[in-house]
């Protein structure tokens, strides 16, 4: 007979409202543990960690085995499956709170676990010194979804360009009125580009970094309060927001 149990989102919060609790967590998402080795994960004493082990067993989020390991329970299992992308929220609590994700594809949403070792970068002109840096060690591709274009960067995109590096842009149809008197033919002819009526969110992605820009509480896209990333999991994240666009916009 399977068993009726039931517990309420506040409660299973606040299991996981301890530093201890989750520590235990984690090392058992890794491999089962014994309880000696289980206290030395979260640096505990005995008492303290029979105390922690003891709650998460009630909350059947962990069990032991006739042997003494400890392991992760499938609701165990499955809660842990989420609290990456909590703990990546609130890590960037104060990017987040300053920012509408409402732009962020829904299905993304539940992938924030990916920018985890993304890094907040203040002010616009801080951010532009570093992406023009790393602008140069570009090899692959590079892609944006933007409202704008820094006209300043069309010499270095003719240079990757003669390298062979594929460019992706989408822009608002109202900027690219304003922007093809600008391009140069070989820009045009080299550059894929497509439109939306509107873009509300800044994505920047190459083989070297990803940039990501929300819009703030005004509602215009905040560039002085940015996420940069270089690892894989930020990069592909960017990537399934750009291409999630792209398929959304119409041929330039």
């Amino acid at each position: 007979m399977l068993q009726d149990y039931r517990m309420k989102s506040y409660e299973l919060f606040a299991e996981l409202a301890s530093e201890n609790r989750l520590g235990i967590l984690h090392a058992l998402k890794e491999k089962p543990l014994k309880f000696t080795a289980l206290a030395s994960e979260i640096k505990a004493t005995s008492p303290e960690a029979s105390r922690q082990i003891h709650r998460l067993t009630s909350a059947e989020l962990i069990f032991k085995d006739v042997e003494g390991n400890y392991f992760l329970t499938s609701l165990g299992e499955l809660v842990m499956s989420s609290v990456p992308t909590l703990e990546a929220i609130a890590q960037n609590a104060g990017f987040f709170h300053n920012h509408d994700t409402s732009v962020i594809p829904p299905h993304l949403l539940k992938k924030l676990e990916a920018l985890s070792k993304g890094e907040i970068i203040e002010g616009v002109f801080i951010l532009v010194n570093r992406t023009q840096i790393l602008f140069k060690e570009i090899v692959e591709y590079a892609w944006y979804l933007s409202d704008n274009f820094p006209l300043f960067y069309i010499p270095h995109v003719k240079k990757k360009l003669e390298s062979s590096v594929q460019f992706r842009a989408i822009y608002p149809r109202d900027f690219m009125d304003k922007l093809l008197p600008e391009l140069d033919p070989k820009i045009r002819r080299g550059v894929e580009i497509r439109m939306l009526d509107e873009v509300n969110m800044i994505i920047n992605i190459n083989d070297r970094y990803g940039v990501i820009a929300l819009p703030g509480p005004d509602g215009n896209i905040d560039r002085d309060q940015t996420l940069l990333g270089h690892d894989e999991d930020f990069k592909q994240w960017c990537r399934d927001v750009f291409e999630y666009y792209w398929e959304m916009a119409s041929p330039f």
